[in-house]
């Protein structure tokens, strides 16, 4: 069994940070497939954008490229989130949610602010950015969830005031 043995139970702040990490996580993975580019009629998700950027070789040499390698990992980082998590490695997991949050949020708040809003014909669409702004926030604040839930155990424990 790979699973930690020993693992703590869970407080209740730690339980609402791992449900809203969760949820988080969701919406991330969820608005990276929504329309985040609009070119006329046509929506583009994130990965077709993407798509379209390599193709057209904008970035090409240019350190931004990462930005581009780092998205399209996404995905793969939210699963090993949750298999981390589900195996017992809590606080690996929430670091690892934390990192996904922070750019993934990067990305999304750039774009959400350099959106030209939904009446124009080419642009960034807010669907994609907002939604994966938002489960960029709630995973960060459930991490800081997991992390006080841990921090208010070991308090307990110790004898001290959570």
């Amino acid at each position: 069994m790979l699973s930690r043995i020993g693992a703590r139970p869970h407080t209740p702040v730690a339980v609402a940070g791992v449900v809203l990490t969760a949820i988080g996580l969701l919406a991330i993975g969820v608005g990276t497939f929504l329309p985040w580019v609009k070119s006329g009629t046509v929506l583009r998700d994130s990965y077709e954008s993407i798509a379209i950027i390599r193709t057209i070789k904008v970035l090409d040499g240019s350190p931004l490229a990462l930005i581009l390698d780092a998205w399209t990992l996404l995905i793969p980082m939210i699963t090993l989130c949750v298999v981390a998590y589900a195996l017992g490695f809590r606080r690996s997991a929430a670091t690892i949610s934390a990192v996904v949050a922070i750019i993934s949020g990067t990305v999304a708040g750039s774009a959400t602010v350099v959106g030209g809003g939904e009446n124009v014909r080419l642009g960034i669409s807010s669907t994609g950015p907002v939604t994966t702004l938002i489960g960029s926030v709630l995973t960060l604040v459930g991490v800081v969830g997991i992390f006080a839930g841990r921090r208010s155990r070991a308090t307990e424990h110790a004898g001290g005031e959570p």
